[in-house]
């Protein structure tokens, strides 16, 4: 069945009802559960400590004969693997919380029910009671309302939230998919939290790499004391104020990024030698818009320039960088990190990764996630002639199951955005229905050969440091 419910199923199976239809409601709400019971083992495995992630996986390898994994799995499988793996009782723990009513419903019954529905041509000829027809909608409603499930038009979200409380009702009138939407990304919007979480992350892993980029840099514009810095798409600070130390002789950093709410309220907070400041690096007025913040801010020019993942949301990178390239000090430095797709590695995936980048390639709302290899060009035809090159390898090669978890959420989590977007715009549009589908269902897949400490993957993190 298709992972998104549609808004009519709950209304479909109150007329089955009232009509009288029971093996029919029967049949409808098992469909709905079996998603749900996706959904929250596929949560699980990401959100549990990783020895109960570990027996999940050895539970559901013993399921359907080991043959084909849980996202296959029928709603008699799913219960099976629930129960063999115990998956409620170490979310529970996890969790701490008794998890009300849901820990004490067996599922088992509605397994029975169903199979005799499906399986068993003679009991079809005998309708299912009221009362059995019933007890199983009641479940749903209860599996529905503990999960925060909001609106059945759009489709099963987050199954547990940490302490054991649901977000929310059931029939709460917020959108689930706005919920999801943010859940998995931003939209690059650094005001939202899980933009805040997933760009710390991303300045942990490129730690060391801009620490190379910067010695580089300092060496050549030579160590003193008042550089002035530029951070371009600076976000809510938290990069900026790691990679410009005061101890390199910084004395002035300003941060420019086009959130201005953002700007606005981190700019008001007493942040030492930090500047943050609103600007539209696409805007026309541009140029007049730089000079007046150099003016007020008594800035002469830059030292040293740093723009890191930014270009490749803009329309013109290279027009960009020429306008910037006005702005920086003579024998000063510009540097500009990105990533590159065509870096990636995996072994042993049948070319999943490679289906994952092409679908992410043909939406029309993706960023160029190929720029990293335009670096030089751009820098060299806007008259850098001095240019070092900067590359970071990162493999799973020597992670723990944790780290290889937290590798393949940082460069794919946010790839689910590409076909929810226009999704989001329009739900009922069987294409953007089948792109989302199949990249949730390639990610979900990807994810598990994470889990494996024998696979692999690896990719490129690209800097360019350029010297006026």
């Amino acid at each position: 069945m298709e992972k998104i419910i549609k808004g009519d199923q709950l209304e479909k199976i109150k007329h089955f009802l009232q009509q009288q239809y029971y093996d029919s409601a029967v049949k409808e709400c098992c469909a709905i559960l079996e998603e749900i019971l996706k959904k929250i083992y596929k949560q699980a495995l990401s959100e549990l400590p990783i020895e109960d992630r570990t027996v999940l996986l050895e539970s559901e390898a013993k399921i359907g004969s080991g043959n084909k994994s849980y996202t296959r799995f029928g709603f008699g499988e799913l219960v099976g693997l629930f129960n063999r793996s115990r998956l409620l009782d170490r979310w529970a723990k996890y969790t701490d919380s008794n998890m009300g009513i849901i820990r004490s419903i067996s599922l088992d019954y509605i397994v029975e029910l169903r199979n005799h529905l499906t399986h068993d041509s003679a009991s079809m000829k005998a309708e299912v009671k009221k009362e059995e027809a019933q007890l199983v909608y009641d479940c749903l409603l209860n599996w529905l309302s503990f999960i925060g499930y909001r609106d059945m038009s759009k489709g099963v979200e987050s199954a547990f939230v940490p302490g054991g409380k649901p977000e929310a009702a059931a029939g709460s009138p917020a959108s689930s998919y706005e919920r999801v939407k943010k859940s998995i990304t931003s939209g690059y919007d650094s005001s939202i939290k899980p933009e805040r979480r997933r760009l710390k992350k991303q300045a942990a892993y490129s730690e060391a790499h801009d620490a190379a980029s910067f010695a580089y840099a300092l060496e050549r514009i030579g160590r003193r004391e008042g550089l002035i810095g530029l951070d371009v798409g600076c976000a809510d600070g938290f990069v900026t104020e790691l990679r410009f130390l005061p101890e390199y002789g910084f004395t002035k950093v300003v941060g420019v990024d086009f959130n201005q709410a953002l700007m606005e309220k981190v700019g008001a907070e007493d942040r030492g030698i930090f500047r943050y400041r609103y600007l539209d690096v696409e805007a026309r007025s541009f140029d007049d818009d730089m000079e007046e913040l150099m003016e007020e801010e008594g800035i002469p020019g830059f030292d040293l320039m740093f723009c890191a993942l930014t270009l490749h949301h803009l329309k013109n990178p290279s027009r960009l960088l020429m306008r910037l390239r006005r702005y920086l000090n003579k024998g000063g430095a510009l540097i500009i990190r990105g990533v590159d797709d065509g870096g990636m590695m995996a072994y042993d995936d049948g070319g999943l990764v490679e289906r994952i980048l092409d679908d992410c390639t043909r939406q029309s709302n993706v960023s160029d996630r190929y720029h990293g290899r335009k670096f030089f060009p751009w820098l060299r035809s806007i008259g850098f002639s001095d240019i070092r090159m900067n590359y970071q390898v990162d493999d799973t090669t020597g992670m723990t199951a944790e780290e290889r978890m937290d590798f393949f959420h940082y460069y794919f989590d946010f790839r689910l955005q590409y076909t929810l977007r226009p999704l989001n715009k329009e739900p009922d549009n069987p294409i953007y229905q089948e792109d989302h589908r199949r990249m949730e269902n390639n990610l979900d897949q990807l994810e598990e050969m994470f889990l494996r400490p024998d696979f692999f993957f690896s990719t490129l993190t690209v800097s360019c440091i350029a010297i006026k």
